[in-house]
C-alpha cells in the first residue's frame, strides 16, 4: 500500500490525515519505514508500506490512540496493548513509566509505609461515597462507613510497596466482602463464600502479583523473550475474540464493532498481557498455547 493509498484508505472511513501526518508517525517509528522496490529499468522506485490490511489497522489505533490521549508519547504502548509489534525496549520503558505515574496519582510523594497508608486513607472516604451512591451498592445496603476499610485494604495491597504492610481482616471486612459478591444469593452468610483467611489470601495474592510494586519488578526483569511470548498469547486471544465477532455478526465484523474491539484491547490489554507474562513464568505457557490455537482452529472451522 502506497501513503497516498493509506491516506485515501482512512479517509474514506472517515479519519482525516493527510499525507504529513503519515510521514510524521513514520518519523517517530508509529509505523514502519516505507519498503521500495525498482519498478523497472528507466521507471524508478515504487516505496510502498508493507501488509495493506495489517498497516491500515495500525494507522486507525495510532488516530484513535491520539485523539484519546493527545500525545505521541504513550502510543506505542497502546499499539502494543492493541496487538500491534513494538520494540520491547520502547515498550519495557513506557510500561514501567506507566506504573510509577499511576502510583504517584494515588500516593503522590509519600515513601514510608505509614505515608501511604495515610495517602490511601486520605482518599477512601470519598471513593467509597462514591461507590455506595451506585445502584448495586444500594440495592445491597452498603453504607459508605461499610465500604471503606475493604477499599482502603484493597487499595493498600495494590499501591503500598513496603512487604511488611499489614492486612488487617477481621469479619466485619468478611462480610463486607461476601455482600459484594453475593448480594443476589440468599446463602451469602455461610462461612463457605469469602471467610476471613481467604479474603487475606486473596489480598496476599494481589500484593505479590499484581501490586504496582510487584507488576514493576516482574516487568523489569522479563526478557525480551518473556514480552514477545506473552504478547503473542495475547494477539491469540485477540485473534479468538476476532472470529467470536464475525460469528456472531454473521460476517464481517462491522467498523463499529471493530473499533470497540480495538478499544476494549488497549484498555485491558496491559493488564491481560502481564497476566499472560505471570502464566508463561509459572510453566503454563505451552498448555495455554495448546488451548488457544485449538480454540481458534475450532472455530475458523465453524466460520469456513
Amino acid at each position: 500500500m502506497s501513503q497516498t493509498g493509506l491516506v485515501a484508505e482512512m479517509q474514506e472511513r472517515g479519519y482525516h490525515v493527510t499525507e504529513r501526518q503519515v510521514r510524521d508517525w513514520r518519523a517517530k517509528g508509529l509505523l514502519p519505514p516505507l519498503n521500495s522496490r525498482s519498478r523497472g529499468r528507466g521507471l524508478g522506485v515504487l516505496r510502498y508500506l508493507e501488509g495493506n490490511e495489517i498497516i491500515l489497522s495500525q494507522a486507525i489505533a495510532i488516530s484513535d490512540l491520539l485523539d484519546r490521549n493527545g500525545r505521541t508519547k504513550w502510543v506505542p504502548l497502546g499499539l502494543w496493548f492493541a496487538g500491534f509489534v513494538v520494540n520491547h525496549g520502547t515498550v519495557r520503558a513506557l510500561w514501567l513509566e506507566s506504573l510509577a505515574r499511576t502510583r504517584k496519582e494515588w500516593l503522590g510523594t509519600a515513601l514510608a509505609k505509614e505515608e501511604c497508608e495515610d495517602a490511601i486513607g486520605g482518599l477512601c472516604p470519598r471513593l467509597a461515597k462514591g461507590l455506595s451512591d451506585q445502584p448495586w451498592a444500594r440495592n445491597a445496603h452498603l453504607q459508605w462507613t461499610r465500604l471503606e476499610p475493604l477499599l482502603f485494604e484493597v487499595l493498600n495491597a495494590f499501591f503500598n510497596p513496603h512487604p511488611d504492610a499489614e492486612i488487617a481482616i477481621d469479619e466485619q471486612l468478611a462480610e463486607t466482602a461476601r455482600t459484594l459478591m453475593y448480594h443476589n444469593r440468599a446463602d451469602r452468610e455461610g462461612p463457605e463464600f469469602v471467610s476471613e483467611s481467604e479474603l487475606e489470601q486473596w489480598l496476599n495474592f494481589i500484593r505479590r502479583n499484581f501490586s504496582v510494586s510487584a507488576m514493576h519488578q516482574i516487568i523489569a526483569a522479563a526478557t525480551d523473550d518473556d514480552l514477545t511470548a506473552a504478547h503473542n498469547r495475547w494477539r491469540a486471544v485477540c485473534e479468538v475474540f476476532k472470529l467470536l465477532s464475525a460469528n456472531a455478526a454473521g460476517g464481517t465484523p462491522s467498523d463499529d464493532l471493530r473499533l470497540l474491539g480495538r478499544r476494549a484491547a488497549i484498555q485491558f490489554g496491559g493488564l491481560c498481557i502481564f497476566g499472560l507474562l505471570l502464566l508463561g513464568r509459572s510453566g503454563k505457557g505451552q498448555l495455554l498455547d495448546s488451548r488457544l490455537e485449538e480454540a481458534r482452529t475450532t472455530l475458523a472451522a465453524q466460520f469456513t
